[in-house]
């Protein structure tokens, strides 16, 4: 064993309830960042104000936290398998919805919030199972299912670019989804109650969640991870700005260059399981909140294209794995009721994702986006005190 090293981790064993998962979670990516930039096609096609198009948005992000809120509830009277089903239905049901729309208004609102709905679930579910069936090794399990979402993000905004492009519209490229995730359904089966695991089936069978009030130290893990959600979202929602105005970027090269930071985020997970098996994922979480203040700090001082970009990189690295670590962090302070706590993150996480960038463009108004991105390392400093003091395993281990 290398100086250093820990193993802490058994060996992940993916089979074939995984892989499913993995898929699922996977085309839940894909549409997840289909659908983003849909919000400006249609706002284009009906001439409608950013403020009004923006309630798209709001109900999408207001479904995110519906779903993490009823989530728990579900998966105690139908069992975590019929849930992840459930999640598949309402994301074809809503995109349908979403996508005959047209210019009115309510229906595109009520498409975007169900498929959102859908969306949550299918997280929830796929977060929770993957966390039960995989024991010690979920924190690589959640590490690889997230980095094959956010490669498969990557591919939608180009699919709904090149559709549009070739004049199919975006139509075609957001509804791909739903023949996605209606084919991983097909290849997945009657057998759903395998998706349930040791703590996902209903109240009325053996194996369901305990009951009881979360323990103490799941509230300081599920703020660390709001604290990386935030940080995310601060970046990639208004890195544009800070590149326009410290390195004289364009509107639309200032855009583009965001794709440094989803690029990394897409290395950090895809090829951060290894380490995380290797070193543990508490060590690992800690190295990349680290690395992430360091890319951030990087780009943060530099006034030229070249350091700057390169510092977004390395942020984006560090992002990568944060969240799937910090999702599973908060799983194991459960004590079994994985399926609540997972529903618990989406909650956090549409919050965090609603007002922290919120925050970050009142501050730059007030007082200049440079300035105002100190909220940044504000974040990542309370997520680490959190750790510290409240560290994954009450005994320090």
């Amino acid at each position: 064993m290398a100086d250093g090293a820990t193993a802490v981790e058994p060996r992940l064993d993916r089979d074939f309830t995984t892989w499913v998962t993995y898929a699922q979670i996977a085309f839940f990516g894909y549409f997840l960042y289909a659908f983003n930039p849909t919000v400006a096609l249609v706002r284009d096609e009906n001439g409608w104000s950013r403020s009004v198009a923006s309630l798209i948005g709001a109900l999408f992000a207001l479904g995110a936290i519906a779903g993490g809120l009823t989530a728990g509830r579900l998966v105690r009277r139908f069992g975590r398998g019929a849930l992840m089903r459930m999640g598949t239905a309402l994301i074809v049901v809503g995109l349908v919805v979403y996508s005959a729309g047209g210019g009115v208004l309510p229906v595109l609102l009520l498409g975007g919030f169900v498929a959102s709905l859908g969306g949550t679930f299918i997280m929830v579910g796929g977060n929770a199972f993957l966390t039960d069936h995989h024991g010690a090794a979920s924190p690589r399990a959640l590490t690889e299912a997230h980095g094959l979402a956010t490669l498969a993000g990557l591919v939608g905004p180009l699919a709904i670019g090149g559709l549009v492009a070739v004049g199919l519209g975006w139509r075609a490229g957001l509804l791909a989804s739903c023949v996605l995730l209606i084919g991983v359904e097909f290849v997945r089966g009657r057998d759903l109650e395998v998706y349930d695991g040791p703590h996902g089936h209903p109240d009325d069978q053996p194996g369901h969640a305990p009951r009881g009030p979360l323990p103490r130290r799941f509230w300081p893990a599920l703020v660390v991870f709001a604290c990386a959600v935030a940080v995310e979202f601060s970046l990639t929602l208004w890195g544009s700005d800070l590149l326009r105005e410290r390195a004289g970027f364009g509107e639309a090269a200032a855009a583009a260059a965001l794709v440094t930071i989803v690029g990394g985020m897409a290395v950090g997970r895809l090829g951060g399981g290894p380490v995380v098996t290797r070193y543990g994922a508490e060590r690992v979480l800690l190295g990349t909140i680290g690395l992430t203040f360091a890319g951030f700090v990087v780009a943060w001082l530099s006034a030229s294209p070249v350091p700057m970009l390169i510092g977004l990189a390395i942020t984006g690295v560090g992002l990568g794995l944060q969240s799937p670590l910090a999702i599973g962090r908060v799983l194991t302070t459960t004590d079994g009721q994985v399926d609540r706590g997972a529903g618990l993150t989406s909650v956090a996480a549409g919050l965090a994702s609603g007002i922290a960038p919120f925050v970050l463009a009142s501050v730059a108004d007030a007082v200049g986006v440079r300035t105002a991105f100190l909220l940044v390392p504000a974040f990542l400093v309370l997520a680490v005190v959190l750790m510290r003091v409240w560290p994954e395993h009450p005994d320090g281990r």
